[in-house]
């Protein structure tokens, strides 16, 4: 298998452990269920025995205890994100999005979920990502004409320049671009250069994302949380807080319509299935247009 983003694999793994809890299983459809099901197996042999060990009760409140233990709030805000994200990416197709981009798509299930719908899904990641992304497709039968696969280094190379070059990608069409878990892992310039791409592409396009503002967490949690990132071999590079991420969203004419925080998450999506988990501090989920 070619190299894969640890910590993509470890959000699906969570998300799936936590979904084995009927109160949370409830809050998602089968199709979101049984993707995540069947991309823990697909995992790497040192990562796949967690389909088999997850289903043992003792080991999941084992898991879950050591994880409030050194991060309070991380296990509840993956299933927040995937919750949130999918929501408001419902919400932009029945509003008159024609078309999805998700950036860094890593192991999610927003492209195959969207193009199952008919919706027109590209998925960029990096060369080795799609390759086992791809694989997990075919092997899985998913493929399906409205979905596309795109190798990107958005270090190296413009989003422009990427989807230019696949000819199934409408400039003219309302897109709506995903960020989920992407922005936090590249340098400001990279940042500024995908929000003017995607802004000179479509004026009618618009930008869902997740954002971390690590200034809200104390010393030790903010030390466990980018620990626990550079312990996979990634990093966290945007240099801004929950103000000048926004800030920087305006100086490229981007108006926030929706902005989801983790006390939202808290009172509203947490408390409906009554688990007394928090949601990690510092953790938004941002829905924004392009003023015209």
């Amino acid at each position: 298998m070619p190299k894969i983003s640890y910590t993509a694999a470890y959000i699906t793994v969570k998300f799936y452990g936590l979904t084995k809890d009927s109160r949370i299983a409830d809050k998602f459809d089968s199709f979101t269920l049984d993707f995540y099901k069947k991309m823990v197996g697909f995992l790497p042999s040192h990562l796949s025995w967690y389909q088999n060990s997850l289903n043992s009760s003792f080991l999941r409140r084992l898991f879950i205890w050591s994880e409030e233990l050194l991060l309070p709030g991380d296990l509840m805000h993956i299933i927040c994100r995937k919750y949130y994200i999918t929501k408001l990416v419902r919400e932009a197709i029945d509003q008159g999005v024609e078309q999805i981009v998700s950036m860094g798509a890593g192991f999610d299930h927003l492209g195959l979920y969207c193009s199952s719908l008919g919706i027109p899904s590209f998925e960029m990641d990096m060369e080795s990502m799609i390759e086992n992304k791809s694989a997990f497709i075919q092997e899985n039968e998913y493929s399906n004409s409205y979905l596309n696969t795109l190798a990107a280094n958005f270090l190296d190379q413009r989003l422009t320049a990427v989807l230019s070059s696949e000819k199934k990608f409408n400039s003219r069409k309302k897109t709506l671009f995903i960020g989920e878990g992407f922005f936090d892992y590249l340098p400001l310039e990279t940042t500024k250069e995908i929000l003017e791409d995607i802004k000179s592409l479509n004026r009618d396009n618009q930008l869902l994302t997740t954002f971390f503002s690590l200034d809200e967490l104390n010393w030790f949690h903010r030390f466990s949380f980018t620990s626990g990132v550079s312990l996979v071999g990634e990093s966290l590079r945007l240099p801004l807080n929950r103000s000048e991420f926004i800030s920087l969203l305006k100086e490229f004419e981007f108006s926030i319509t929706k902005e989801i925080g983790y006390k939202d998450m808290e009172n509203d999506l947490v408390s409906s299935m009554q688990i007394k988990l928090p949601v990690l501090k510092g953790f938004y989920v941002m829905n924004a247009s392009i003023k015209n």
